[in-house]
């Protein structure tokens, strides 16, 4: 079992040093909240470690909560995890220490679901508000011994810069969090919809900015929870989730609009390239293999034209049914 990591072990590359701070300024000269700093430095965290996943999870009570996941990771957005279950994830947070687990199978560090989920590497670093830890920036491997001090120090400058953002978000809160987001999938509810889209059809009419949005509505979902019970679906939301947020641009936005039904707002988005990005979630939906394979999703994809919201929405809704008709 290897010890728990000292601070200051190594020093990233200058080209990883570099990378952290170029993004550190991409996110000081914008208006990112933390979901979208969250998700970003995920991004970052997976691709210059090479971790097959990442996930930055957020301490409630007793429990680990995803709030973004990238990649191929142990967990899904918005699952709970008990803390007293992932020992690895308790003592980074309690001793406030990044912690690399080398070899799951052998580390008594690992839990049991961790090894069950085909991850043989883990490196946690904390997340820190003041003197308290609030959560971690994990990221995992498939191969053991996957990570190296370089990659732990390189996740502590960009746990650092994830910090800076929930430490601005609870200085400075939004309205509360279940107002304008959907508890099941962490992803904006209806509401936060409505918002967005007519802010986006103001921008669309004043200054000419362009934007496109896709419905998507999920074919076999009631017949998978009725053969395989309501946590199942509960399930196939949260990875629909996932898959709308991993396949999408940072500026781009994913909402849950009730039901099965999901949306996209993809700001100087043409109808072509918003296609592609539906049809890039479609496939990522079918690889998914949710419910035995059970569940597929049909798309409306529109381009905003000056129109008023409802008008906006009715073509969307026309489109939805014809890639409806199309896949029967």
């Amino acid at each position: 079992m290897m010890p728990p990591m000292s601070q200051g072990t190594a020093v990233p590359s200058p080209a990883r040093l570099l990378a952290v701070i170029e993004l550190q300024n991409a996110i000081a000269g914008s208006s990112m909240g933390a979901e979208d700093v969250m998700r970003i430095a995920a991004e970052r965290a997976g691709a210059l470690t090479g971790a097959m996943g990442v996930v930055i999870a957020l301490v409630e009570g007793e429990d680990l909560v995803c709030r973004t996941v990238h990649g191929t990771p142990k967990a899904t957005l918005g699952a709970r995890i008990a803390l007293a279950s992932h020992v690895a994830a308790t003592t980074c947070i309690v001793e406030r220490k990044a912690m690399r687990v080398d070899d799951v199978a052998t580390d008594a560090r690992a839990d049991v679901e961790t090894r069950a989920r085909g991850v043989a590497s883990i490196a946690d670093v904390p997340l820190m508000y003041g003197e308290h830890a609030v959560g971690i920036l994990e990221i995992v491997a498939a191969k053991p011994q996957a990570f190296t001090d370089e990659d732990v120090e390189t996740l502590r400058l960009l746990a650092t810069i994830i910090s800076i953002a929930l430490h601005r978000a609870h200085s400075f809160p939004r309205p509360r969090y279940d107002s304008t987001h959907d508890a099941q999938t962490g992803l904006e509810n209806r509401r936060a919809f409505d918002e967005r889209v007519a802010a986006e059809l103001t921008r669309n009419k004043r200054y000419g900015q362009t934007f496109s949005l896709a419905l998507l509505n999920l074919a076999g979902f009631t017949t998978a929870v009725d053969l395989f019970g309501q946590a199942t679906g509960d399930q196939i939301l949260r990875d629909i989730a996932t898959v709308l947020k991993a396949h999408t641009r940072v500026i781009d936005t994913c909402f849950r609009l009730g039901g099965d039904e999901f949306a996209i707002v993809m700001p100087g988005t043409p109808l072509d390239g918003a296609k592609i990005v539906a049809e890039r979630c479609r496939a990522h939906i079918v690889d998914a293999k949710l419910a035995e394979s059970a569940i597929t999703a049909s798309f409306g994809v529109v381009e905003a034209e000056g129109e008023v919201l409802a008008e906006l929405i009715e073509r969307a809704n026309a489109a939805l049914l014809a890639d409806k008709a199309a896949s029967r």
